[in-house]
């Protein structure tokens, strides 16, 4: 999603333009703002089961998306998510909606033949859910290019240049899925995760994909390796940044105040704060 943020800016740093060095530094300090502090380190454990945040984002209201995997609710200026599996709630969608997120477009370019060839490769399993599994992993090993932030690319460009973030991953991964006549949107949020970003205990702006299997929208995170309870989304769209919210202002105001286990889960301990404080420890999150 660093990639989405940057083409949102044209003043960013681009690596094309100055000297390696120079561009990573640049990033490093465009992207210190983005990144979202976690009040607990979040455990593994505790990310596979259940997650509820207090947050709140300064001056601005913000259209939290409901969905199957993310319960919203207002509490005064606040507003509270309960993140996991299958805890939310999100009214059916119509003929309109899944005919929108079934075609490609600009960046989800799935009638691209090269990416409707590595899709057909790569779609395995007679369930939706086995296909998307199997396209996100190959997307995963696919991506093995430099991490970079500095554009946007479409999913058939990301294809060839096998470089990149999250962005690519997930608009290569909604692309394939479309081209195999699953429909697929792609969500933009933050997630708690070192590896875009190198820093441990924080949430980092991210995006991944939902897949409709008849019933219901489901979260598959190519470039995490998996959907859990450390995903909050911001906004789900299309792919195409042009129908996006503000989100660089978004997260620069978006603070989390709490986080609770409502449950309790092996390893995570008691109902609770779900964790130690993210500052007593150095274990770098994944």
């Amino acid at each position: 999603m660093l990639a989405l943020l940057a083409w949102t800016l044209p003043a960013i740093v681009h690596a094309q333009e100055v000297r390696p060095s120079d561009a990573r530094e640049g990033a490093r300090a465009w992207l210190q703002p983005l990144l979202v502090h976690s009040p607990y380190k979040l455990s593994s454990a505790a990310r596979h089961g259940v997650i509820e945040y207090r947050l709140r984002v300064d001056g601005m209201p913000w259209p939290w998306p409901s969905t199957h995997e993310q319960k919203v609710a207002a509490a005064s200026d606040t507003v509270l998510l309960r993140i996991c599996r299958d805890c939310g709630e999100e009214s059916p969608s119509d003929a309109d909606a899944l005919d929108r997120y079934s075609r490609g477009n600009a960046y989800v370019n799935s009638e691209n033949a090269s990416v409707r060839a590595f899709a057909r490769t790569h779609s395995r399993g007679r369930s939706t859910h086995l296909r998307m599994r199997s396209l996100a992993n190959a997307v995963r090993e696919h991506m093995t290019g430099r991490i970079s932030f500095g554009e946007y690319m479409s999913a058939s460009e990301a294809l060839i240049a096998r470089s990149g973030d999250c962005t690519e991953s997930a608009v290569l991964l909604a692309a394939a899925a479309r081209a195999r006549g699953i429909p697929a949107r792609v969500v933009s949020g933050i997630a708690y995760s070192s590896r875009f970003t190198g820093q441990a205990h924080v949430f980092s702006p991210h995006m991944w994909v939902q897949a409709w299997d008849g019933q219901r929208w489901t979260s598959y995170d190519a470039g995490l390796g998996e959907f859990d309870a450390g995903h909050i989304a911001l906004h789900v769209g299309d792919g195409d940044p042009a129908g996006m919210p503000p989100l660089l202002e978004g997260i620069r105001k978006l603070r989390i105040l709490d986080a609770y286990a409502p449950v309790s889960s092996e390893g995570a301990g008691a109902a609770g704060r779900v964790v130690p404080s993210a500052r007593a420890s150095n274990e770098p999150s994944t």
